[in-house]
């Protein structure tokens, strides 16, 4: 049976809350169970700490976090522990996160993400290994440093965040797999995967042995109507991203030219005021939304698109409903 997983959101109050979610996840035959980490919410290493002891076979994930807020050593330190604990079960996602985040609000420089990204994973490999690391240029610096634990896999996965071409073709160049970001077209996912496979091939790798990973954004409901409404808001803020709009719609198979506008009146008048040059098109391209036959379906064209890791994120209130109506028993 293909991989499935699925993905929790902010807001859990209780460790008996995220036991719950862990049963409920393997109970209904998922393959995996990832958190994310979002500014300035719950803290994700903590919330996997607990998910290993709470789960007995379910592959825990983060998807992502970055090489600035945690140091090289902390990250190892924390991602050989969680291999310990769980049994071999962990998956580290990293990502560049956000200049806005890191530097403007929590005070540490950005700089040059693309190199801290790879320098990291270079850092990462060798001290899961135990090697002894020596690192003196750029951020991160490290002074014969050595883990006192490895991972239980000999090679803990690394999945790399990425969304335009420079991202991507890194993922191939250097991870075991990719954590495409929510919200993503199936036309986007092809255009994510040709490039992914075409680094690794250029580098010497197999192609087919890199993860697709991709969160797919679930909205279960028998009125699907009313539900793209409440939805477009949402994509407004996803196109008022610099970049990330044009190559969102471009390589998802719709119009950028809109952008400029939607921008211009998002500033003028608030996002609400550009919701009507999202069209229902795009919410059915950019979530998946319908009744329980209708995801089946979206998540297979996901599948065709060359996702090989499905990864389902519903809100809170939605995760049971989800969990046992698109589950993977």
């Amino acid at each position: 049976m293909s991989p499935l997983g699925l993905v929790l959101y902010h807001g859990i109050d209780s460790g008996a809350e995220l036991r719950e979610y862990g049963r409920i996840a393997e109970d209904n035959g998922f393959d995996s169970l990832w958190v994310t980490e979002r500014y300035f919410h719950e803290e994700t290493f903590s919330l996997l700490g607990f998910l290993a002891a709470a789960t007995q076979r379910l592959t825990l994930g983060v998807g992502v976090v970055n090489p600035y807020t945690r140091n090289p050593a902390l990250l190892a330190m924390a991602s050989a522990t969680l291999d310990r604990i769980s049994g071999g079960r962990f998956v580290l996602g990293l990502g560049r996160s956000e200049k806005a985040v890191i530097q403007d609000k929590m005070g540490i420089p950005y700089g040059d993400s693309r190199a801290a990204l790879i320098k990291t994973v270079s850092q990462l490999r060798k001290l899961f290994a135990g090697e002894r690391v020596t690192t003196q240029e750029g951020c991160n610096k490290l002074q014969a440093v050595k883990l006192a634990t490895t991972p239980i896999q000999p090679q803990l996965p690394i999945y790399l965040a990425g969304i335009g071409t420079k991202g991507l073709r890194l993922v191939g160049e250097i991870a075991d797999g990719v954590v495409l970001n929510a919200y993503v077209p199936p036309a986007y996912v092809r255009y994510a995967v040709a490039e992914i496979r075409a680094a690794a091939a250029a580098a010497g790798r197999d192609p087919n042995a890199i993860d697709i990973a991709c969160m797919l954004v679930i909205r279960l409901t028998d009125d699907p109507a009313t539900m793209r409404a409440t939805l477009k808001q949402r994509i407004v803020r996803l196109f008022e991203e610099p970049y990330v709009g044009e190559i969102l719609l471009d390589k998802g198979g719709f119009d950028p030219s809109i952008l400029p506008r939607l921008r211009a009146i998002i500033k003028s008048d608030g996002e609400k005021a550009a919701v009507p040059l999202i069209t229902d098109a795009m919410v059915d391209a950019f979530y998946v939304v319908g009744s329980a036959m209708q995801c089946q379906e979206r998540i297979a064209e996901y599948r065709q698109a060359g996702v090989t890791t499905p990864l389902l994120l519903p809100r809170l209130e939605d995760y049971g409903a989800v969990a046992t109506t698109l589950n993977n028993a």
